[in-house]
């Protein structure tokens, strides 16, 4: 059993515990680097890469983990875009480690209250903006109050700067849907000294219209 594992390894393939045992996530795929390494494994081309993913578990917070896996060429083109959701497995005693589950749908997960940073502490202490959805979609994750989150692209106006745009995830409740389409404004805060870290301010936002 040993050496089969071992054989498997080298050709790339996940470890069969992990992926049978390890709790089950939701991944995005925010890096890929091909190696040299490719296999052929009946009609199928394999290249073996390694993958940094966002992991995403219930009752958690995101973190980014790593794994080197083999992966379909046709594939490749899509993960290597970056965005991409996949289902990840993750060893409960290691969390770093992972695998990615291309046999499994992505669940969607409802994650732990942050400790700090988030979109909360952002409208807290932030500095006021108006701030332009220029698209959005729903990544399939959930904050501690059921929202869900989604990933804006957003134009952003502060006072004495020049326009610009960022992408953030935020969560939205169900009653700031009739405000998710591009070209929608709404007001926002964004951290000091950290033009990215922007948070879209859906109290002020439902009062006002």
């Amino acid at each position: 059993m040993a050496l089969f594992k071992k054989i498997k390894a080298m050709a790339g393939g996940a470890d069969s515990d992990l992926l049978e045992n390890g709790r089950l996530g939701r991944g995005i795929v925010v890096g890929l680097e091909l190696t040299g390494t490719a296999v052929t494994m009946g009609v199928n081309e394999y290249r073996i890469c390694q993958l940094s993913v966002q992991v995403f578990l219930d009752g958690g917070l995101p973190y980014v983990a790593q794994t080197r896996q083999r992966i379909l060429e046709y594939q490749i083109p899509q993960l290597a875009q970056g965005g991409a959701t996949v289902a990840v497995r993750v060893d409960p005693a290691d969390p770093q480690k992972i695998a990615v589950d291309f046999s499994t749908e992505a669940p969607v997960v409802t994650m732990a209250r942050p400790t700090e940073g988030g979109a909360e502490q952002i409208l807290e202490t932030g500095m006021p903006v108006d701030l332009v959805i220029v698209a959005n979609a729903p990544l399939g994750v959930r904050n501690y109050l059921g929202h869900d989150v989604h990933l804006f692209t957003l134009t952003v106006s502060a006072p004495g700067q020049n326009p610009y745009q960022v992408q953030v995830g935020n969560p939205a409740p169900p009653a700031a849907l009739p405000l998710l389409y591009p070209g929608s404004k709404v007001p926002g805060k964004v951290k000091a000294g950290e033009p990215n870290s922007v948070a879209i301010d859906w109290d002020a936002a439902l009062a006002a219209g």
